[in-house]
Formats: structure tokens, C-alpha cells, sequence
């Protein structure tokens, strides 16, 4: 293989690559939305002076407010406790999220305290006074989590496995897999097959590139094992964007 094949090669690695987390990123973006989440994908940290490069990036920021809720028919929603459990009916929940497709983690420069990233991140989002800033990111950079009675700033890892590792570092990080994110979907359309038009169309042309997949394929579902493996192929394979 000549040194150009060799480059050639890489490159459609990295761009498979890319094209992965992406898509990875697509199902958590639709996961959070619907759970109640306004949300800011690919937040990316600023330095303080001119430089090549950004501090950080985050994929995803998210904010659910204490009495966020959808009505259907005259039956609420039940959201997924496990975000639900992040906060109580009385907090503001701020999430920042690191997407993976495979391994749960976090991006370095989150806890690394020296670079000072969480304090800019908090800054930004603006929930805090100035004098609260520095204890609030050192109980981010200690265990992924703050709180008062109003307000909860959360570290969330969404993968294909969890990360038991960090998982003994930081015992307050939030972990979500793919399989989990897969059974909540399944089980939030058998429950609520308004959310699905009826007019014809199988899906909201309305919804993101993953949800309107999700949704032309959910109705030849029969179990939440079929939306586990669609979800994963969906991020694994491109030819399920053209097949579905």
C-alpha cells in the first residue's frame, strides 16, 4: 500500500468515525427531547485568549424544568425515571452529556480542574451568582454533581456499556446505554400511539433524521428487544438510514 492509499485509509476511517458519533448523538438529542429537555448539541468552551483549538465541547447541554410534563388524551406522560430521579419537582435540572458508541465516559478537560472549563460552562449557563461559581465546579470536578434547592447541574455518560470504572471515581455520574435508551422508546409509543400520526403518514416529517427512522420502523415492532437492536444498528450502520 502506498503512503497515499495509507492516507486515503484514514481518512475513511475517521470519517466512518465521525459519521458514527453523529448518529450516536442524534438518538441521545431525541431521548432527552423527549423527556422534556430543551437542549444545546455540540456546546463548545471558548479560551479565554487566541487559540487554535476550543477548551472543550460538550455534545450535548440540557435543561428540564421542575414542571415540565406532555398531556395526551388526558393522560400525562411518564418521562424516564431515570432522569426523573436526577432532581426533584421542585429543581431545574442542567445536564451535560457525553455521548459515546461504545464505552461510557467523560471528556477529560470536564475533570480536569486546572483548565477551569467547568467554570466557564456554568458561567454560560447562568443559574449561579458569580461568588458561587468556583464551589460549584469543584463539586463537579469532585463527584460529576451540584446541587441546592433549586437547581441541579449533572454529568450524564450515554453509551452502548457502562463505565464501571468511572463509575468508582465519581460515584454520582449518571450512566445511560443505548439498550435503555432503546426500551424507553419502545415503551413510550406502546403506551402513546398518538405520538404517531394516523393520517397516512408513519411518521412527524417534523422529527429529526433518527426519529422519523424510528418511527417508520416502530410499527412493525413487536418487542422493545426489536427497538434495542434498531437503535444499535442505527448507530453502527449507515445502510439503515437508506433501508428505513
Amino acid at each position: 500500500m502506498t503512503e497515499s492509499d495509507e492516507r486515503r485509509a484514514r481518512l475513511k476511517k475517521h470519517n466512518r468515525q465521525r459519521r458514527r458519533a453523529e448518529r450516536a448523538e442524534q438518538v441521545a438529542r431525541w431521548y432527552f427531547r423527549l423527556n422534556g429537555f430543551l437542549s444545546i448539541p455540540g456546546f463548545v468552551v471558548h479560551p479565554d485568549v487566541v487559540r487554535l483549538n476550543p477548551m472543550t465541547e460538550a455534545d450535548l447541554i440540557a435543561v428540564r424544568f421542575p414542571h415540565s410534563r406532555e398531556i395526551i388524551a388526558g393522560r400525562p406522560m411518564q418521562d424516564d425515571e431515570r432522569l426523573l430521579s436526577l432532581a426533584t419537582n421542585q429543581q431545574t435540572l442542567f445536564l451535560l452529556v457525553e455521548v459515546k458508541t461504545d464505552l461510557c465516559n467523560i471528556n477529560g478537560p470536564w475533570s480536569n480542574a486546572d483548565q477551569g472549563n467547568m467554570q466557564r460552562v456554568v458561567r454560560r449557563l447562568g443559574f449561579a451568582e458569580d461568588d458561587q461559581i468556583e464551589g460549584i465546579a469543584a463539586s463537579m470536578y469532585r463527584e460529576l454533581r451540584w446541587e441546592d434547592q433549586n437547581t441541579v447541574l449533572q454529568y450524564v455518560a450515554v453509551g452502548k456499556r457502562k463505565n464501571d470504572g468511572r463509575g468508582r471515581q465519581f460515584a454520582r455520574l449518571a450512566q445511560v446505554t443505548w439498550d435503555e435508551i432503546a426500551q424507553f422508546f419502545y415503551e413510550r409509543f406502546q403506551q402513546f400511539p398518538e405520538k404517531l400520526p394516523s393520517d397516512g403518514r408513519l411518521i412527524h416529517e417534523q422529527w429529526p433524521d433518527f426519529g422519523r427512522a424510528y418511527g417508520k420502523r416502530f410499527r412493525r415492532m413487536k418487542s422493545s428487544r426489536e427497538s434495542e437492536e434498531f437503535v444499535l444498528d442505527y448507530i453502527e450502520s449507515e445502510r439503515v438510514l437508506r433501508t428505513s
